[in-house]
């Protein structure tokens, strides 16, 4: 079985139809969707119907996916909060009624077996989506507890933007980095290509080339109106996040 494994588009159409398209190229057999679909982008609302036309297999939902459904209870009082307001609002006019209903759908999680893994998806922890787990930080005990107690071969996170695959305490995390922007220094849309055969897991992470210089200068227009662009702008063209 061969899956693609991807997330954090944020709303990035450009990344999303280079992925899906090399997807398609290596004959993959199931899209497995990590969460942050449409938030801090240009195209929410392409990307969500493009993504749909995949059928994906699995379709987690990410922290900023979360924010549309939090608009009228978001308390707004200083500057970057207020910011973020606006920028939630332009998110959510770019989208219609339906979409925004599928997806306040998407789980926070899901379990999978696939032939002979036991599989965990999640956005950034099984237990929070505003925190990822990353390879060159161990585990916080009780967390490390937690999953072990999973009793899963392999977990599939998101969040980080930065692609991984290493293994602790006998499970195999695996991180497709980010389609829409990178914080590893390499600009270019990542995602995960992974086989499965019996107990046997191979990973290959994918970096995909298109357009970036003209979505950036999207982007840079778009400032105009939404200060938070500047991040989104920064991490487009130099693969990490912008220092505040």
């Amino acid at each position: 079985m061969k899956l693609a494994v991807l997330g954090d588009v944020h709303g990035n159409l450009r990344a999303l139809e280079a992925v899906l398209t090399d997807a398609k190229a290596n004959s993959v057999d199931q899209i497995l969707f990590l969460g942050d679909l449409v938030f801090m982008g240009l195209d929410p609302q392409l990307c969500f119907d493009l993504l749909m036309e995949q059928k994906p297999f699995v379709l987690v939902k990410g922290n900023t996916d979360a924010n549309l459904e939090k608009i009228s209870s978001y308390i707004a009082n200083t500057p970057f909060e207020k910011h973020m307001l606006k920028l939630m609002k332009y998110t959510s006019i770019r989208m219609n009624e339906s979409a925004k209903k599928k997806l306040a759908d998407f789980v926070p999680t899901k379990r999978l077996e696939l032939e002979q893994l036991s599989i965990l998806c999640c956005h950034g922890t099984p237990y929070t989506d505003s925190e990822g787990i990353q390879a060159n930080q161990p585990l916080q005990p009780a967390l490390a507890k937690s999953i072990a107690e999973e009793k899963v071969n392999v977990i599939f996170s998101g969040h980080t933007h930065i692609p991984a695959d290493f293994q602790r305490d006998g499970i195999r995390f695996i991180n497709p980095g980010a389609v829409g922007y990178s914080f590893d220094g390499d600009i270019r849309a990542s995602y995960a290509l992974v086989t499965i055969e019996g107990e046997s897991l191979r990973c290959q992470h994918r970096r995909l080339e298109y357009d970036i210089k003209r979505y950036a200068m999207e982007v840079e227009h778009a400032m105009e109106g939404f200060v938070l662009f500047e991040r989104l702008l920064y991490a487009l063209q130099n693969g990490r996040p912008i220092r505040q």
